[in-house]
């Protein structure tokens, strides 16, 4: 019997999946290298967000798959899992609803300033100052995949221009697609929707704030290695730009030492977008397919390593 590797906590529907085609199902808190070498007959694993890299993969023989439970795989070094022959997967598309709904909540949490409102009526700070309102603005979308589009579907309505960035050309619904100039330069809003990479990281940096209008919101519910967190810090502080909603941040959890926590104009949240029920449960069944494919030696859907 083929065995595979799940999260404590995964959803039941991905262990039932797997246990309904013939797979042992281990499970623990993979929060450390032994949770994951404790069983080196494993065939797959679900992974969550700890580091996997040649030490974990080259111990593991039998491995044939290593399914992300997300859309990011940035945790999976992927020259490694090539070199060692197995077949990194994520779930692009199945949160997107929770991640984009997520991504609107910050930016009229941001943009109006909502969460000041609420320190002042509990005597924390003075009132608070006025913000922006979301309707017939621009709406700078970077990343325009499963979730970028989920975002730029949610805001029909609003009545925005959305300015949409992608590798590839792709049909928007309430505006089209822009160059990065224009994006920094002309939006009201912007929303980071992209994986980190090497050629992400730090992409959003000082000389981008500087080009970024001084009423401008940025929102980035994607990964915190896509922004230099310095510079954010830098422009929120100096109003360089109006406010940021984050719902990630470069190092998690975040510390209580973080500076962007001691900002007025800054809304956070502990990487919570994709965590809602419908999500947890097509996030886990998608990936448990991806599992079943490979180790039914079938193409996955969604691999992401060469």
């Amino acid at each position: 019997m083929k065995k595979v590797l799940v999260f404590d906590g995964i959803a039941q529907v991905a262990i039932d999946y797997l246990k309904s085609n013939h797979i042992e199902v281990i499970s623990n808190q993979q929060k450390n290298d032994d949770d994951f070498l404790a069983n080196q007959d494993l065939n797959g694993m679900i992974l969550m967000m700890h580091p996997v890299d040649k030490h974990i993969l080259s111990q593991l023989p039998d491995l044939k798959i290593v399914a992300r439970y997300g859309v990011g795989y940035d945790n999976v070094n992927l020259e490694d899992a090539s070199q060692q022959h197995v077949i990194v997967t994520n779930t692009p598309g199945a949160n997107a609803t929770a991640v984009a709904e997520t991504a609107l909540m910050h930016m009229l949490m941001s943009g109006r300033l909502f969460y000041q409102e609420r320190q002042s009526i509990t005597g924390e700070t003075d009132a608070p100052a006025k913000g922006q309102e979301v309707s017939h603005k621009k709406i700078g979308i970077i990343g325009f995949g499963a979730i970028g589009q989920k975002v730029d579907e949610l805001l029909t309505g609003f009545n925005v221009e959305v300015l949409a960035y992608a590798r590839h050309s792709k049909s928007v619904k309430n505006g089209r697609m822009a160059t990065l100039e224009e994006i920094y330069s002309q939006s009201d809003f912007i929303v980071l929707a992209l994986p980190a990479t090497s050629d992400t990281q730090n992409m959003i940096d000082a000389e981008v704030f500087k080009k970024m209008k001084n009423t401008a919101v940025l929102v980035n519910i994607a990964r915190g290695a896509i922004v230099d967190e310095n510079a954010l810090f830098n422009a929120l502080k100096s109003g360089e730009i109006a406010g940021a909603g984050l719902d990630v941040v470069t190092n998690e959890p975040i510390s209580d030492n973080n500076a962007l926590l001691g900002l007025s104009n800054t809304f956070i949240t502990p990487h919570i977008a994709a965590k809602s029920r419908e999500a947890f449960d097509a996030v886990g069944l998608a990936a448990a397919k991806e599992v079943v494919r490979v180790l039914n030696n079938e193409a996955p859907l969604n691999q992401v390593n060469a």
